[in-house]
């Protein structure tokens, strides 16, 4: 892998600064993790929030697609196809919304990385923002990002990984007029096209719904018409057309969180959580 480039060291101080202030923000993706007593009791804040210090909402969609085939392992809490882990793009768009008193109104983002992978060592995540969002946006996309992360304690390793940092970039998100089809691309980098699956003689996509998600529980099953992913400073390329991929629109605000069923918090499906089950490459021996 090459040398940690500029732009990652100076997010990392920025993403470092920024937890400083997230005690807030913090509780509430923590409540919206695990309620099965995952939390530890030093995870959870000694004393809850005022409603009026933690108001957010984002209204949005998002598509994913991973190397794994259809339906999505991880978010049913099981390991993925390869031992390697789950090669992954995840993009979102705020149609509008805001956090705290930072209007979120358009913007973009993409994550891409490993993750769930057998060795947690070789587990990476880069995040690609509109080189379009504000300064405050920026911050107040870092300090959700950062978090998350911190709410997922150890099994951040599994989760995300090595942290290669944010990168300004032009990103195009795009969405038809039936919201049966999805797309982001960023030049030189990625190109991402869902469509929605519709099996014969149904009208409406297929969905599935109590999946693990950042974003909500339900999702609709579509197809990876395009999935190329290439960026020489991370030296990481791939083709997962035709692979697995899921899109949805969401409504995230605090009565959803508090609602509970969101989130990575209860995801178990690695053996240092006792979950001792075969990748599915390994049940076929083409491990």
């Amino acid at each position: 892998m090459p040398r940690t480039a500029p732009w990652t060291l100076a997010v990392r101080s920025s993403l470092t600064s920024t937890l400083a202030t997230l005690t807030v923000l913090a509780a509430i993706l923590i409540v919206g993790g695990c309620r099965d007593g995952e939390r530890t009791a030093a995870a959870a804040p000694s004393q809850p929030a005022a409603a009026t210090e933690t108001a957010f909402e984002l209204q949005g969609s998002r598509i994913i697609g991973c190397c794994c085939g259809t339906p999505c392992p991880c978010r049913l809490d099981k390991k993925p196809m390869q031992c390697h882990g789950c090669d992954h793009t995840d993009a979102v768009h705020i149609d509008h919304g805001h956090i705290g008193g930072t209007r979120m109104d358009g913007l973009d983002w993409v994550v891409v990385g490993r993750g769930f992978g057998q060795d947690p060592k070789g587990n990476w995540v880069v995040v690609y923002l509109s080189d379009r969002a504000t300064p405050d946006q920026q911050k107040a996309l870092e300090a959700m990002l950062g978090a998350d992360m911190k709410s997922w304690g150890d099994k951040a390793k599994h989760l995300a990984g090595d942290f290669k940092g944010i990168k300004r970039v032009p990103v195009t998100y795009t969405v038809s007029a039936d919201h049966r089809e999805y797309a982001v691309a960023i030049p030189g980098i990625l190109d991402f096209k869902t469509r929605a699956i519709v099996n014969p003689g149904h009208v409406e996509p297929v969905v599935s719904t109590g999946i693990m998600d950042a974003f909500g529980d339900r999702f609709v099953h579509a197809d990876s018409l395009v999935h190329t992913y290439k960026d020489p400073e991370l030296n990481y390329k791939w083709d997962l057309t035709g692979r697995q991929s899921n899109q949805a629109e969401f409504v995230l605000d605090n009565a959803r969180v508090a609602k509970g069923g969101i989130g990575w918090g209860c995801w178990t499906a690695h053996s240092d959580l006792g979950e001792d089950g075969k990748y599915q490459e390994q049940m076929i021996g083409h491990e």
